[in-house]
């Protein structure tokens, strides 16, 4: 009996020690690795800086929204960052139509007349995709959409300037990899 609960114990011992918790790959500059399997992960630099989602405030820091069948196939990837208890980022980049026409990998321009387009806000200030006011300019590709899996995954680079809010928003090394 006594030997059977060591080799039991062993046992377990030997399975748990190769037990390891889920981590996300990041790369040198601390931003999730660029990975197409659906891993659910957003990050990019902004101005130099790393930047992923990250608190809660009840709702979910980064969220996807696809529909193939509105305005020939959108996308929508949304995410935040709590800062302080009185301070919050958000950024937002998708695709306004024709989703369902783009040869993958597609490289697509952002700017005020492009159908993909990207979103900056803080508590000040709101880069928003409709602001005729922001100066933007970028690009967006888009490496995998597999439409049986359901996944979505991309990079991106943009620049934001809204004379109202001062500083050049400069994002870049952006990446995305979302289930939808």
């Amino acid at each position: 009996m006594k030997q059977t609960i060591i080799f039991l114990i062993a046992t377990l011992a030997i399975s748990c020690s190769s037990c390891k918790k889920d981590v996300t790959p990041t790369d040198n500059n601390g931003l999730p690795a660029a990975t197409q399997n659906g891993n659910n992960t957003l990050g990019f630099l902004l101005n130099g800086q790393p930047w992923t989602p990250q608190g809660n405030n009840g709702t979910a820091n980064l969220s996807i929204d696809v529909d193939f069948g509105f305005n020939q196939g959108v996308f929508g990837i949304a995410a935040y960052r709590i800062i302080s208890s009185n301070y919050r980022e958000y950024f937002g980049i998708g695709i306004k139509d024709s989703l369902n026409f783009v040869s993958i990998p597609s490289n697509l321009p952002m700017n005020k007349y492009s159908i993909s387009n990207s979103r900056f806000s803080t508590n000040t200030c709101d880069m928003s995709f409709y602001d005729t006011t922001v100066f933007r300019s970028g690009k967006l590709t888009i490496t995998r959409l597999d439409k049986v899996n359901r996944i979505i995954s991309g990079t991106f680079n943009t620049t934001l300037f809204e004379p109202s809010c001062g500083d050049t928003i400069r994002i870049t090394d952006g990446r995305f990899d979302m289930k939808f």
